[in-house]
């Protein structure tokens, strides 16, 4: 196939070599050094280009894209501070084991650090959240290219390996930059190879296993995947394990413990003491739940096996003494078959509590007043369709792992590094590429500080926006200590503008919502509206805050 394409050689490999890699999508900011990329990932019609001109909200559209494909998608921009603006997401991408590819243009080595325009030291500049960081030279000649293409193989194998991660290029570009040559463009395909698995690892676990009589599976960050979901539902049926779930783990059924936070915040040490493990197995990414964790701290089972492909040893639970450096799913049907079956009176203590927590806790919701909670319980009632549901940090993810998860619904959260930046691009980027209705439920501080998600042309139809407007970061009136210092104002930062305003804007619709009767109402019309619509429901701020705390209160002592 024969496309248009920069003259520079090195620009004329790196666009086939994304596509041998499995990248489709690019997200590109605008400049002028990066013109010998934007003009040839835009001219070459395998590529589906998109403009997003801040380059912090562009990075994470692309995270959003590449966590719903779970495909490579690159991330372009031209030289200086444009290149700062991509590390929050980077960052993001790094923790959640995201293939985010940036490329950024550099000026020529000899200019840096001379005061000339638009050029800082971009040489390993994430250097602590990439798994991957090539700078190249001038590249000119095909032995300069040569030299060049080990690396950026390298790279890319790494970013697509078993633990998957962001990987940055840098490129310095001579002038000129705009001229053009048609070139015949190669078709490649690639797929990484699975390393081998040693089974005297399992064998270790197995063992570990048939010695516990109470074992729990702790499940973190995950995406949807029926089969995995399945099959620990065979597991919990013919084995009696506990599997502990985070909303984000996309793990749903009634045998499993899915809302951790509300239970190991509300029971006795005494019954935090009997349900102590002998053996906990984890798997995914981090768990949201703070009780949760300290409940494993405290109570530390005899024995702790992570399976994952990150050789990174991560000691969340300070217990860990078993890594397993391989797929979960491979694991855990080894287990099935050889694992022994345990006394169901352990998973039935952690069912018979969740049971009465959440029928107690039900009880007590209803009769709150208007009020964060309420919303939630609202929300998570009137929700039976197919929902992919992102939810921000750091209210709006502790509240959604209060209550019970739906078969329906995909749980999104940037829970890599839990920042409120970038909420709203993430969203948007996943909802380009979904085939479901996109929620994203925010607040308010949250949806200020990604308000540049909106300066485009490609926010999606699907895409539905709940703003929790409680007056600003609620959640340091109900975390102890700034609510007791005399210095809350600077915690919460109430913003008095406009976000009815905001949204005509960006000619986005506008629904707003100050009662229980109109969120019911304004629910309904934005989940059944056929374009981008932001919903502002406006809560009582102190309400909301002791309604959370009270909650707590009641169950731990009813």
């Amino acid at each position: 196939m024969r496309v248009t394409c920069s003259k520079k050689i090195i620009v004329q490999y790196l666009i086939e070599t994304c596509y041998k890699y499995g990248v489709r999508n690019v997200v590109i900011s605008p400049g002028s050094r990066n013109a010998p990329l934007t003009i040839s990932f835009s001219q070459n019609p395998l590529f589906s280009c998109y403009s997003i001109p801040d380059e912090r909200s562009a990075a994470f559209y692309a995270l959003g894209m590449a966590k719903q494909l779970n495909e490579p998608v690159v991330i372009l921009c031209t030289s200086g501070t444009a290149t700062l603006n991509y590390a929050p997401a980077i960052a993001e991408a790094y923790y959640q084991e995201i293939p985010l590819i940036a490329i950024t243009a550099d000026r020529p080595p000899e200019w840096i650090d001379q005061e000339d325009g638009q050029t800082i030291r971009q040489v390993n500049i994430y250097n602590n959240f990439i798994r991957s960081s090539v700078s190249l030279a001038i590249v000119e000649t095909y032995e300069n290219l040569k030299n060049a293409i080990p690396n950026i193989e390298n790279a890319f194998q790494i970013a697509l390996a078993n633990t998957k991660g962001p990987i940055h290029i840098n490129i310095p570009f001579n002038e000129p930059l705009y001229e053009t040559e048609e070139i015949v463009f190669c078709k490649h395909n690639w797929q990484s190879e699975i390393t081998a698995i040693c089974n005297s690892e399992y064998n270790d676990l197995i063992e570990a296993w048939n010695r516990s009589n109470k074992i729990i599976l702790i499940v973190g960050v995950l995406p949807p995947n029926k089969d995995l979901n399945n099959l620990l539902i065979e597991i919990i049926q013919n084995k009696n394990i506990v599997v502990i779930a985070s909303a984000t783990s996309n793990l749903i059924s009634d045998k499993i413990i899915g809302i951790p936070e509300l239970l190991f915040n509300t029971i006795s040490d005494n019954e935090k003491k009997q349900l102590q493990p002998e053996l906990l197995i984890s798997i995914g990414g981090p768990v949201i739940s703070k009780a949760t964790k300290l409940f494993l701290r405290n109570y530390k089972p005899k024995q702790h096996f992570d399976i994952d492909y990150n050789q990174v040893r991560i000691d969340t639970y300070s217990s860990l003494s078993n890594k397993i450096i391989s797929s979960d799913s491979k694991v855990l049907s080894y287990v099935k078959k050889n694992g022994a079956k345990k006394p169901v009176a352990y998973l039935d203590s952690f069912l018979q509590l969740q049971s009465q927590k959440l029928k107690l806790a039900k009880d007590i919701i209803q009769k709150l007043s208007y009020s964060d909670m309420k919303f939630y319980y609202l929300f998570f009632e009137l929700l039976d369709n197919n929902i992919d549901l992102h939810i921000a940090n750091s209210t709006p993810v502790r509240y959604a792992e209060l209550f019970k998860k739906h078969k329906n619904i995909n749980y999104f959260c940037n829970t890599g590094t839990s920042g409120i930046d970038g909420n709203t691009s993430i969203a948007a980027g996943s909802a380009l590429h979904s085939n479901n209705k996109t929620v994203l439920i925010t607040g308010d501080i949250s949806f200020g500080y990604d308000s540049n998600a909106f300066w485009n042309n490609h926010m999606p139809d699907n895409l539905k926006i709940i703003v929790i407007n409680n007056g600003g970061g609620n959640i340091f009136k109900i975390i102890s200590g700034p609510s007791k210092s005399e210095s809350l104002e600077y915690f919460e930062t109430p913003i008095k503008k406009s976000n009815e305003q905001f949204c005509s804007t960006y000619n986005i619709s506008y629904l707003s919502a100050s009662s229980e009767k109109e969120l019911l109402l304004q629910l309904k019309k934005m989940l059944t509206s056929k374009s981008c619509t932001v919903l502002e429901v406006f809560t009582p701020s102190n309400e909301s805050a002791e309604n959370y705390k009270n909650l707590f209160y009641q169950l731990r002592t009813n």
